[in-house]
């Protein structure tokens, strides 16, 4: 829109409760000589997406932004004197005054006046005309901002996160890469999906595609509205996302609500579940680009006059376009919560990029002013592909589900898709871990138990041995083990047979298969056997008879008391800014 709307001072006279905390303005003083003039034309402004209609006349005034002063700002000043035609009409049928005003970011797309002359009505008798300036356009022409260009990044109230909006530039703080771009056609939206960017899902899958449903259609083309709250979608979309998220449509509001007596609907507005909107790819690169409004951004709230009582809500409005109705798809502050979108008037070209989360300070990737030069056609950004920038600036705002667990499981799941020899076959909505198929708790705590105690004998058998060997010295040499029986020979039945020596047995138990030992008994050898290796017979409990502890080289060592115990243990508020060294100007502000 050309014009900037703004409340005045004498709607908030008749409607003081939804005024907000700010100073009303006061259309009682002009820029040339402090003379009061308005003009007969009186220009609106209507949304037919929000219901928002607009009506008043223009008094263009002087405003100061960021400690620059534009003048005969073209500003049309609305409120009572306004009569009936200023409202927004809700989805319910409710009418109200509107809470917000309406500025001017430029004239539109194919656009590129910074200004509208009007004929303008005085005391003085000799007709003249004026100008009435869009605030970025006048920055523009007294070369204050490098070009007539803007990004905007709306944030989030809930979340104590600032919105920002710089005239010339933009923050690169607020802006992941890849980007995608549009020009005289609105962006081009491929599909919806649902992800989860780190841990387990809170719903039946991990990922889903294809949630954008329009008919026989695959793609639609979705206007970018910062003055309308909702995602202006498809009714088959709506009714989609209604099948797999806790929410439904309420016939007496007329708003997606969200069910919140589901114990699913806590668990997903905390998790680092997201929709996500797809989007092609800027002109030389290949990968489309997917914007990912995390859920904890999509759970709003409608208060009054909608509703008595706040109540949440999800903003699908499900919409049909037409031309006759002025209904359009298009995405608005919900969806500009999580994305950034920017402008450049000379070159006629947008971009539209993934935002990042709140950060540590409320503050996304921190405050990074750029100029966005005259002919500008690429942004400076941070490469999303290099570094989890997303996920690192929202780690302190959600709860993965399992993350620990997923960790873990991460060079596995690695290991597993190389071993297959083509990751690609991977089903991406196959269901996470917690739904998938994996051991129980019992099966592992089982394996893990059942291993502890297998080592135990073999390594009690190997000290068991050791120790009757070095009782028997010089008497006998080594404890043979009878094949005809499970029992090992006794040291009297041992000291009955003669001497003999005893060969290295034949690989894999030898380190030199092919030499033997050059004096006997000095090395202990696993005996050769074609049968299977049993556990040694017993149907009572032996202990050793040494009261004292002995070492037993070589290493490992092996320390062994009568007494001792052993244990098997498992796994146990507005802020506007204005830097002279730079020409860029900046707002920063939270929305309500």
């Amino acid at each position: 829109t050309w014009t900037s709307f703004i409340p005045t001072n004498v709607s908030c006279n008749t409607y003081g409760s939804v005024c907000g905390k700010g100073s009303s303005w006061i259309s009682d003083t002009a820029a040339n000589g402090g003379e009061k003039f308005f003009t007969s034309y009186e220009p609106g402004f209507d949304d037919t997406n929000s219901g928002a209609e607009f009506e008043g006349s223009i008094a263009p005034q002087a405003i100061t932004l960021g400690g620059q002063t534009v003048y005969q700002a073209d500003m049309v000043n609305f409120g009572r004197d306004s009569g009936d035609k200023t409202y927004i009409t809700y989805p319910n049928g409710v009418k109200a005054f509107p809470h917000l005003g309406v500025l001017a970011l430029n004239a539109g797309p194919n656009q590129k006046a910074m200004a509208q002359d009007f004929p303008l009505s005085t005391t003085n008798s000799t007709p003249k005309y004026f100008s009435a300036w869009i605030p970025a356009g006048s920055l523009y022409s007294q070369s204050v901002i490098p070009s007539y260009s803007y990004g905007l990044h709306y944030g989030s109230a809930a979340l104590n996160y600032s919105g920002s909006l710089y005239l010339g530039g933009y923050d690169k703080g607020r802006v992941i890469g890849p980007y995608t771009t549009y020009s005289s056609r609105n962006p081009v939206l491929m599909d919806i999906t649902i992800g989860v960017e780190t841990g387990d899902s809170p719903l039946p899958f991990h990922h889903k595609t294809g949630l954008l449903e329009v008919g026989d259609a695959k793609q639609i083309e979705v206007e970018i509205v910062p003055h309308s709250p909702s995602l202006y979608l498809p009714p088959e979309t709506c009714e989609g996302l209604a099948k797999v998220l806790p929410i439904y449509y309420d016939r007496i509001t007329r708003y997606y609500l969200w069910n919140t007596s589901d114990p699913l609907y806590e668990q997903l507005i905390t998790s680092p579940a997201y929709l996500g909107f797809v989007f092609p790819p800027a002109p030389g690169s290949s990968d489309n680009v997917n914007i990912k409004i995390p859920f904890r951004l999509l759970n709003l709230t409608l208060t009054s006059p909608i509703v008595s009582s706040p109540i949440q809500y999800f903003p699908c409005q499900a919409t049909t376009p037409s031309a006759d109705t002025g209904f359009k798809y298009a995405l608005g502050r919900a969806f500009l919560q999580g994305a950034f979108v920017g402008w450049n008037t000379k070159t006629n070209l947008g971009w539209l990029a993934q935002a990042p989360g709140p950060g540590v300070a409320g503050l996304g990737l921190g405050i990074e002013g750029k100029d966005i030069e005259d002919d500008a056609t690429e942004l400076d950004v941070y490469d999303g592909t290099k570094k989890d920038y997303f996920a690192q600036s929202w780690a302190n705002h959600w709860t993965p589900i399992n993350a620990k667990k997923t960790s873990d499981l991460a060079n596995d799941t690695t290991s597993d898709a190389s071993s297959t020899g083509n990751a690609s076959n991977v089903d991406e909505n196959k269901p996470s871990g917690r739904h998938g198929i994996s051991l129980s708790v019992g099966a592992i705590v089982g394996i893990a138990a059942g291993g502890a105690v297998l080592a135990v004998i073999i390594a009690s058998a190997l000290v068991f041995c050791i120790l009757r060997r070095r009782r028997q010295r010089k008497t006998v040499k080594v404890v043979q083990f009878d094949r005809r029986s499970l029992w090992p020979k006794t040291p009297d039945d041992i000291a009955m047979e003669p001497p003999r020596r005893t060969r290295t047995p034949p690989p894999p138990f030898s380190q030199y298969p092919s030499d033997p030992h050059r004096e006997p008994y000095h090395h202990f050898a696993e005996m050769p056997g074609q049968r299977e290796i049993q556990e040694l017979y017993s149907s009572h409990r032996f202990e050793l008879e040494q009261p004292e502890v002995q070492e037993l080289y070589p290493q490992p060592r092996f320390e062994m008391g009568r007494h001792s115990r052993y244990e098997l243990g498992l796994p146990a508020s507005t802020t506007i800014d204005y830097s002279a060294g730079n020409r860029r100007w900046s707002i920063m502000a939270n929305h309500h």
